[in-house]
């Protein structure tokens, strides 16, 4: 059986069925009247309605996503990821390492390097903190964060507010550049 669509006119539309069984070719044609009633023409649509639609639609929309700003709360590994994009965005201080001065870019990959070769032994934030991030592996001695105004302070702090700031912020998952 084939449906096609003839034409529609008003409130009435018009379909062409054909089928066949067997030998015999069965050809009906149907007329489908609208619920509106078949002598009532169709009521054009206003472009204004539309647009008012569309913009209640938007305030709805916006009502229900302002409400359910619930943020689910950061993992650890995106919180440490998130500490050492702040190390990285921190420019203007000087990451001591060895007594050497590094750059924020070198301090970062440093981690990144530090933590790849951790693996899973590291599980939270605070054994990143604790076991990667403020010393030397070989050396045991801790690395430190030099200020601009010659402020010096040792990595774990440094961090440790840096996690605060981060856990503190309204959107989870990105900590702002400085």
């Amino acid at each position: 059986m084939r449906l096609s669509w003839i034409r529609s006119s008003g409130a009435m539309n018009f379909f062409h069925v054909s089928g066949s069984h067997s030998a015999y070719e069965t050809t009906l044609s149907i007329m489908l009247l609208s619920a509106r009633g078949a002598n009532r023409p169709r009521p054009r649509h206003r472009p204004g309605r539309i647009f008012v639609v569309l913009l209640n639609a938007l305030i709805l929309q916006t009502a229900l996503a302002a409400s359910a700003t619930t943020v689910a709360p950061l993992s650890d590994a995106e919180k440490i990821d998130a500490l050492i994009r702040a190390v990285e965005a921190r420019k203007e201080l000087q990451f001591i390492r060895l007594d050497v001065a590094h750059s924020a870019g070198e301090a970062a990959g440093l981690l990144r390097i530090k933590l790849a070769f951790a693996g899973s032994r590291v599980k939270t934030v605070d054994e990143f903190i604790d076991y990667v991030a403020t010393a030397s592996s070989t050396t045991g001695k801790p690395y430190f964060v030099r200020y601009p105004d010659g402020r010096q302070v040792t990595s774990a702090e440094f961090l440790r507010e840096e996690l605060k700031r981060i856990e503190s912020a309204p959107v989870a998952g990105d900590a702002p550049d400085r």
